[in-house]
């Protein structure tokens, strides 16, 4: 399983150095849209990494898709701290890290 990444240039290029072959840049709204689409369909991704503020600019119909997937593990960073990651990932690979 792979870890992907879609955000800014700054981002992609430090996920990249971090050894993530699957960092895109996105830039529009039908950038990121196209990008987390492609990612989703692509069976070797087991992790999507977001930055929260591209997150909160997708349409809330692709949120709601993103929120209840499983395969690949969505996950939005930033300064927003995201209360639902204890439970995606405890969804993800059944155990409860926090306990």
């Amino acid at each position: 399983m792979e870890i992907s990444f879609i955000g800014s240039g700054d981002a992609v290029l430090g996920f990249s150095l971090a050894g993530v072959k699957k960092a895109y840049t996105a830039g529009s709204e039908e950038e990121l849209v196209n990008k987390i689409n492609e990612v989703m369909a692509d069976p070797n991704v087991g992790i999507l990494v977001l930055q929260q503020k591209d997150y909160n600019r997708i349409p809330k119909r692709l949120q709601g898709t993103l929120s209840n997937s499983v395969k690949p593990t969505v996950i939005a960073i930033g300064t927003e701290q995201s209360t639902e990651m204890r439970e995606k990932i405890k969804r993800a690979i059944g155990v409860d890290l926090w306990k």
